[in-house]
Order: C-alpha cells, then structure tokens, then sequence
C-alpha cells in the first residue's frame, strides 16, 4: 500500500515471445482514489538482438499425407550489427533437413528447409537452432511446425434448430483443400429420419442440404445422436460419417407484467 502523497515503483519483467523483438505489456493498477480507482500503465521494450530470422517462425501448412514440403527463411543483421552465423542446424533431422540457397536481399543467408513428410495426418514441430557470435544473441531459436492433413473439410457434427415450433433445414459443405470440389457418390442416413439434397459444387466445396422429414419428426428425439454417410471420390477419404441430431426447443420465458 502506498500512503497518501507517498510513492511507489512498479516493477516490470518483458519476456519476448515467438522471436518478436518489440515488447508491449499493460498493467492494470487499482487504487483507493475515488476520481480514479483503475488505471492502465502501458510498458514497451525492444529486445536487443545482433540477428533476426525472417519469417520468425517457419510453418509448412496442410501437406497431404506421404508428400515432401519445402519452405525457405532468411537470416539478417539488424541495424549496426556485425554478428555472423557461425552453424545452423535443425534439431529433429530425421523428418527435416536444411540447405542454404542463394540469399535475398539484405539477408547474411537464406535457407531452404524440407519436410520429409509422413504418412501420419497431425503435427510435427521441430526448432532451428543458429550459433551466431552476437553478444546479444549468440544463440537464435525459430520454431518449425509442419502439418499434414487429409484433402477434405467437413463438420464432423452438426444439428438441426428449431424457430417459431418448427425444424429449421441444415446446409454443410464438404470441401477440398487442393483440387475441385468433392464428388459425392451416395449419402446414406440409417435411420431415415432425413431429406437429403446435393447441391451443385461451388469453388472447392459441395454443399448437402437437408431437412427433418415431416413424418418422422416424431422419431427425432431431441439430443439422440444418429448417423449419416457419405461417400465420396476422395481416394483417402471415401467414406465419412458424420453424426447429427435434433436440438433441444429453446423454452420461451413467459413475460411478466408488473402493474402500477
């Protein structure tokens, strides 16, 4: 506590994040003084660094899976530096390995970094690790994530509401994240709750639309989960099943009138 007329110091520590060099942190401070109870101090720091990597963080996105991926990055001076890079090496050299190109423009070096792939759908992630002879930054890390993921796009959930007592239909789209859209060869729902439409693609997706059949409504038991399948051209995802079910009725609150 800080005494009236008194003072007080605040104390700060700046830790950098995902290579940023500029630092901004807030604090908020709550006081006693009713003309200002709450007030925020704005902090900023520069990290001083001899070198920078640009991007800061290299990221090799949606690979398919079995499929190789590159990804280059460079290394630069920041300003009145006379660091130099004494090793560059890739920590997990089983998946990555690195090769130096022809450097941009104002880069002490430009890298190339390959992914070798997996057949695996997920994440892998790795770090660069630099040795430079900067006093303030003799070791630089930048982190590396590949992921690998199969063609398609789709919710593997949805619902269907309701609005004024009645379903309301339900459209999801099934896209592809390379090549055309989808194919969709035949949708099956066993329990034949649904009417099932299939929309004319549009860019990368195909489009389902459907509706709860008006003479089953009475089997759609609100929050029983059933299941729908789709079969597609995808050769690495032929069959999709997707589960679906009726949501709970939202209850009205009845209004209250209060008279005088």
């Amino acid at each position: 506590m800080i005494p009236p007329g008194g003072e007080g110091e605040i104390q700060v520590t700046l830790r950098p994040k995902g290579g940023h060099t500029e630092i901004t942190k807030d604090i908020i401070v709550l006081s006693n003084d009713p003309e200002q109870p709450r007030f925020t101090l704005t902090m900023k720091g520069t990290l001083l660094v001899d070198m920078i990597a640009q991007p800061v963080t290299v990221g090799l996105h949606d690979l398919p899976p079995g499929e190789a991926g590159t990804e280059t990055f460079s290394l630069r001076p920041t300003e009145g530096s006379t660091a130099t890079i004494e090793s560059v090496r890739v920590e997990d050299a089983t998946l990555f390995s690195l090769r130096e190109i022809e450097a941009e423009a104002g880069a002490l070096a430009t890298y190339e970094l390959r992914f070798a792939g997996r057949k695996e759908v997920g994440v892998s992630a790795t770090r660069i690790v630099v040795e430079t002879t900067g006093a303030n930054t003799p070791e630089l890390v930048i982190p590396v994530r590949a992921s690998v993921a199969t063609n398609l796009r789709y919710p593997r959930q949805f619902g269907f509401s309701w609005r004024d007592g009645e379903l309301l239909e339900r459209t999801i789209g099934i896209s592809t994240r390379r090549g055309d859209a989808p194919a969709i060869e035949e949708i099956e729902d066993p329990d034949g709750l649904l009417e099932i439409e299939v929309l004319e693609p549009r860019g990368p997706t195909t489009s389902i639309r459907m509706r709860v059949r008006a003479d089953q409504r009475a089997k759609a038991e609100p929050g029983v989960r059933h299941t729908m399948i789709v079969h597609t051209n995808d050769p690495d995802e032929p069959r999709l099943e997707l589960e679906y079910r009726v949501m709970e009725p939202r209850k009205v609150q009845p209004m209250q009138i209060s008279g005088h």
